[in-house]
């Protein structure tokens, strides 16, 4: 199945490439009679989607919330990178999936297209696939290429749009995928995440609206504003139970495998992180079972513990054994599950929106039933009974600081999306390694590629003289103080 699925994006990609250039007519010279003559979108949907497995795993947006810190070599616990690789969701799946809706759309090519899928679902799908990369892409370093971009040889220097303008679109982006949603009707095949089902690419778009409208809550905090309208709107449609969360499935293959488990081939060099383990000791937290084992050290010597490891040390003294690794079903477990949203943020979404006054209800409710569905995702016991002891205050800032603090414990390894929900909420308070390698305090987004300042100087300069300085400590536009706690 491996070698069918890259045969075909390899095949797909290369005629998007012969499409993108000038036609030269050499007669038949060189012409293979039995390569592919179109577009096979179903390649196209599956390299795409390969790179959203990437995404949610990723270690860095787990380093910076302090959920993991490095052992021997602590440069990614200091902030030793500065600017991030950002081509590659744009010649990776941002262009795969712009040729996807291209060639549904067409009348042209929706024919041949078909064969994958019924057209409508397959341009939804891309649609919503588009702006979950292009918000995750914007979330990380703030002002991108959007309305000018993906448009090849045609414009090579696009515009720097700002965050305001990418997410105002991307709403519009998502309720034009599900105006066209059909689910009676086939899905996409090469959909590697729900396999063509389109009840639960409604359920994904829907959580992706919900989680991206409360993300402009610091800068929209209105009851009916902008933010709140379309929180609302997608409340019905989000996931409704922790059985519906919204997972990237990872298979036994070294293609298309969990990459926690690719890292600890090579080397033992994460742990979790001594922040988050004394946190979860402090409050009586079962789910430290779930997320972390016993140092070795401390079983060989008969008195098993969860230790944390020191976060950003400049020089480390400590052994793979002294500290507890993220447990074994997950780093030694290649077809352990990637989580995209889960029904626990969902649900503190729903506390917050009652708090900023958005939607009626128990603020107390929500905020006991996320707790209840993390535990239920880890298969962690106590989940009511812990959710007593960290009752919800009555005050306003404090009930904040507490919704902000158990997210952050239920996101666990949802390393970009716990990062973002720091940054807007301001809480847990972290602190910086003693001797970051970059800035000063712990990032707030990311600095662009190296290259882009040389090949679309004009454009990169107007977007850092209209954000700030391309470095890891200028704030997001949604990075504004919390209308409740000031954070």
């Amino acid at each position: 199945m491996k070698n069918n699925i890259l045969k075909i994006t390899f095949l797909a990609l290369i005629l998007l490439e012969i499409t993108s250039c000038e036609t030269v007519d050499f007669g038949d010279t060189n012409v293979d009679p039995d390569a592919t003559t179109q577009v096979i979108s179903s390649g196209l949907l599956t390299y795409a989607e390969s790179q959203m497995g990437n995404a949610v795993t990723s270690d860095i947006g787990n380093f910076y919330v302090q959920y993991v810190s490095a052992i021997t070599y602590t440069e990614a616990s200091r902030y030793g990178t500065r600017n991030f690789d950002i081509d590659y969701l744009y010649y990776n799946p941002l262009i795969n999936l712009e040729k996807i809706i291209e060639v549904n759309s067409s009348e042209e090519t929706a024919l041949s297209q078909s064969a994958y899928g019924f057209n409508d679902n397959q341009i939804a799908v891309a649609k919503l696939l588009k702006a979950y990369f292009f918000q995750f892409a914007t979330d990380r370093w703030g002002m991108l290429p959007y309305s000018e971009a993906l448009q090849g040889l045609e414009n090579t220097t696009p515009v720097f749009d700002s965050q305001e303008e990418i997410y105002l679109s991307l709403f519009d982006e998502i309720d034009d995928a599900l105006a066209l949603i059909n689910e009676s009707e086939a899905g996409p095949t090469g959909d590697l995440i729900f396999d063509g089902d389109m009840a639960r690419w409604r359920q994904f778009a829907n959580t992706l609206k919900l989680t991206m409208a409360l993300r402009l809550s610091n800068v929209y905090p209105e009851a009916n504003g902008v933010a709140a309208t379309q929180f609302k709107e997608a409340m019905s449609g989000s996931i409704t139970s922790v059985e519906e969360n919204l997972l990237y499935p990872f298979i036994a293959d070294q293609s298309y495998d969990n990459p926690w488990e690719d890292r600890f081939e090579t080397r033992e060099d994460y742990a979790v992180s001594k922040p988050l383990v004394d946190r979860l000791l402090a409050d009586n937290d079962n789910r430290i079972e779930a997320y972390a084992a016993y140092s070795r050290s401390s079983v060989t010597a008969g008195n098993p513990q969860y230790i944390g490891m020191p976060y950003g040390l400049t020089t480390s003294s400590y052994a793979a054994s002294d500290v507890s690794f993220i447990t074994s079903d997950i780093i030694y477990n290649q077809s352990a599950p990637g989580v995209i949203y889960n029904y626990a943020q969902v649900l503190f979404s729903y506390a917050e929106a009652v708090q900023l006054g958005w939607i009626s209800g128990s603020a107390s409710d929500y905020y006991e039933q996320a707790i209840i569905a993390s535990f239920d995702q880890w298969g962690a016991t106590g989940g009511a009974e812990y959710a007593t002891t960290v009752a919800l205050s009555t005050n306003p800032t404090t009930a904040m600081q507490q919704i902000a603090e158990e997210k952050w414990k239920a996101l666990f390894l949802q390393g970009y999306e716990a990062w973002a929900e720091y940054r807007r909420l301001g809480y847990p308070e972290l602190t910086p390694p003693a001797e970051p390698l970059n800035g000063d305090d712990v990032p707030v987004r990311q600095g662009y590629d190296l290259d882009w300042s040389q090949s679309n100087t004009a454009n990169y300069e107007a977007a850092v003289s209209a954000q700030g300085a391309d470095n890891l400590n200028t704030k997001l536009w949604w990075d504004a103080p919390h209308p409740i706690t000031n954070k």
